[in-house]
């Protein structure tokens, strides 16, 4: 067994071998993740992804790049572990993966105060990480559909939390001219216009006058709204007012995995009753049920409840890939993404519903959302 010190928070990795099993000791917490081991991908399982168009809903890649000065254009060496800023993606291991499409996630801290400034940094670093590194910055599906065509990565800009408007409505539109095309209302905080599913405070939410007014600009921009981190109380609000698909970027299901982060069936009905969709995350920890190893299979099990209660239809991507997240067995990074379709086609899912989770049903929506 060996050991090794690392990282900002004092983390301590242990491998031991023989269990098959990394553990973790991170905050007094101890967590174990599976060691990976490739999963055997067969000729038409490899074919069916080479063929489907791919889109990633939500990924923090831009964080680890821009706060240690990585290079994303170059394979970077995939995480054991939780190991924090070991990239999950880099251009070589998107390609490698058949990522044809993914949403960069634009992330500060939950401060108000300050927070739009730090997200208009946020954006331009992106879009200078686009030009470096030949990722093909896009704001439309037609132009996600052109990247490919032209054998590029395309690379799409998603707000993480309504706290970067600072209160002010109007910057929403100042974000779609940046490039922004999706705006999730909350993430591990509360602000000025909704509730987040990490409070603890509040059982129940409101959406209040300026979430309405937020949720209305957004449609008349063409921005879609994403309710991943939202209390369920104002998913439920915000479909009923919607008259446009909205998205759960990244996230899971409470009936697998009963956790605060994951979607009740009422949510998925709500985000269903849009033509919305749903990012299935990869968080070995937030899918997981207690006590038992995450796998990839692990991630179809939330789908086949998704599709149990709406359909395969509503189905999506949304890793979270470099959100300081362990994956499950099976996937050290995007070079690992056929393995899920493997899993899909093993479970009984057809070739035209696996086409859909991949990203098909995500551009419906995306389409139906930007009209």
């Amino acid at each position: 067994m060996s050991c090794e010190r690392g990282g900002r928070d004092g983390c301590i990795m242990f491998r031991p071998a023989q269990a098959g099993l990394n553990i973790e000791r991170s905050r007094g917490k101890t967590v174990a993740h599976p060691v990976h081991k490739p999963i055997k991908v067969s000729a038409e399982a490899r074919e069916l992804h080479k063929k489907s168009l791919v889109v990633d809903l939500h990924t923090d890649s831009f964080m680890a790049v821009r706060l240690l000065r990585l290079d994303y254009a170059r394979r970077n060496e995939p995480p054991d572990g939780m190991q924090p800023w070991k990239l999950h993606t880099d251009v070589p291991r998107l390609r490698e993966g058949g990522v044809d499409a993914v949403f960069y996630g634009i992330v500060t801290h939950p401060i108000p105060l300050g927070a739009y400034g730090r997200a208009l940094r946020n954006i331009h670093f992106a879009r200078r990480e686009f030009e470096k590194t030949g990722v093909s910055f896009c704001t439309s599906p037609d132009q996600i559909l052109a990247a490919r065509e032209r054998g590029a990565v395309a690379g799409l800009l998603g707000l993480e939390g309504f706290h970067m408007l600072e209160g002010r409505v109007e910057r929403l539109a100042d974000l779609y001219r940046l490039g922004v095309r999706y705006a999730g209302m909350t993430h591990f905080t509360s602000n000025a216009f909704a509730v987040s599913s990490a409070s603890k405070l509040r059982k129940h939410g409101r959406l209040n006058a300026r979430g309405y007014e937020a949720l209305e600009a957004c449609e008349s921009l063409g921005m879609m709204v994403d309710l991943a981190h939202v209390h369920t109380d104002i998913i439920n609000e915000v479909c009923i007012r919607a008259t446009k698909p909205v998205i759960v970027s990244h996230g899971a299901t409470y009936a697998v995995r009963p956790i605060f982060r994951n979607l009740t069936d009422r949510d998925i009905r709500s985000v269903a009753s849009t033509g919305g969709v749903i990012g299935l995350f990869y968080k070995a920890e937030w899918i997981a049920p207690e006590g038992q190893p995450a796998t990839l299979a692990t991630v179809v099990d939330h789908a086949d409840h998704i599709k149990r209660l709406v359909g395969a239809r509503h189905i999506a991507l949304g890793s979270d890939w470099d959100g300081l997240i362990a994956t499950p067995a099976g996937m050290r990074g995007a070079e690992d993404l056929p393995a899920l379709t493997q899993i899909y086609l093993q479970r009984g899912y057809s070739p035209e519903e696996v086409t859909g989770i991949l990203g098909g049903n995500f551009m419906r929506a995306f389409k139906d959302a930007t009209d």
